[in-house]
């Protein structure tokens, strides 16, 4: 049978035998890096990571798109989020794992998707801090450090606490750079409920009708509020979630180009094809040859 599924790795394949029921992790990223040799492969995870760098160089690709890594350079990936990198050997820092689970034990009231750098639909994955930044998030992360080597009396609860704190700090720097203004709350939710729509049901149903009767609104509408708020049509957002997927599967699968049509819903090859050559200006099969 042709591989159709990329890895994707769990906090618990990252943990000691004793911290096996943790669903948070901390470590140097050199060490990181060091003990899980692995991971230099593409793959997924199904938790959130916050990678900040400290030294070192190289680039960092996330969904076919390539960042710089350098000294300040902090990168944010949510569940599903296909990543890998290329750093040069002195690189360092902090990386850190968390599981919505954990997260929301303590904060049920906050929801992750209004951190900005969680919300795929609508911003890039990265930030770059200056030294000034840094040293004060530093601090937090180093308190963190503490609290898991204690592991005293409501570890877990304080690290929660301060992890709380570091993505408000960090939803703060992010929005200055971008100058960005936060969307209101309840209109967080509704794109929230809308990209997970889209998530779960982009493979079988195309038509933006379907997801409209789901929102119990009109296409006409639906359409409306998605260009007002995200710039971009529901048709646009179903095939960019198409096309993301289409790469994946031809650069990291062993399916054939028709296995990968019929995969994400299309019957019709010749018109996968086109299809794929409008949205990306290469043939399917070119760009698996570009990307291998």
């Amino acid at each position: 049978m042709p591989e159709a599924n990329l890895p994707i790795y769990q906090i618990k394949d990252f943990n000691a035998s004793s911290q096996q029921e943790r669903y948070f992790y901390m470590k140097s990223f050199a060490q990181h890096l060091q003990e899980h040799a692995f991971i230099q492969k593409p793959h997924k995870h199904d938790f959130y990571m916050l990678l900040f760098v400290t030294q070192g160089a190289g680039t960092h690709t996330i969904d076919f798109e390539t960042y710089p890594v350098e000294p300040g350079s902090t990168f944010f990936l949510t569940p599903g989020q296909l990543h890998s990198w290329q750093l040069s050997p002195e690189t360092d820092g902090f990386i850190v794992f968390f599981t919505p689970s954990f997260y929301l034990l303590d904060f049920s009231h906050h929801k992750l998707y209004s951190f900005p750098f969680f919300h795929g639909l609508m911003h890039k994955p990265m930030l770059q801090l200056s030294a000034k930044d840094w040293a004060s998030l530093k601090t937090i992360l180093h308190s963190i450090e503490i609290e898991l080597a204690a592991q005293q009396l409501y570890a877990d609860a304080i690290i929660r606490n301060y992890l709380d704190i570091l993505l408000l700090q960090l939803s703060r720097l992010y929005k200055s750079e971008k100058q960005e203004q936060q969307l209101p709350v309840g209109m967080l939710s509704q794109v929230e409920v809308l990209q997970n729509l889209i998530e779960e049901n982009y493979k079988e149903h195309k038509p933006v009708s379907f997801y409209a009767d789901k929102l119990h609104t009109t296409p006409k509408q639906l359409n409306e509020y998605s260009k007002r708020v995200l710039g971009k049509t529901i048709t646009d957002l179903i095939h960019d979630r198409v096309i993301l997927e289409a790469k994946r599967l031809l650069v990291h699968s062993d399916l054939t180009i028709s296995q990968v049509a019929t995969e994400l819903g299309y019957f019709d090859n010749a018109y996968f094809f086109r299809f794929f050559k409008k949205k990306t200006n290469y043939t399917p099969e070119q760009f698996r040859k570009e990307n291998l």
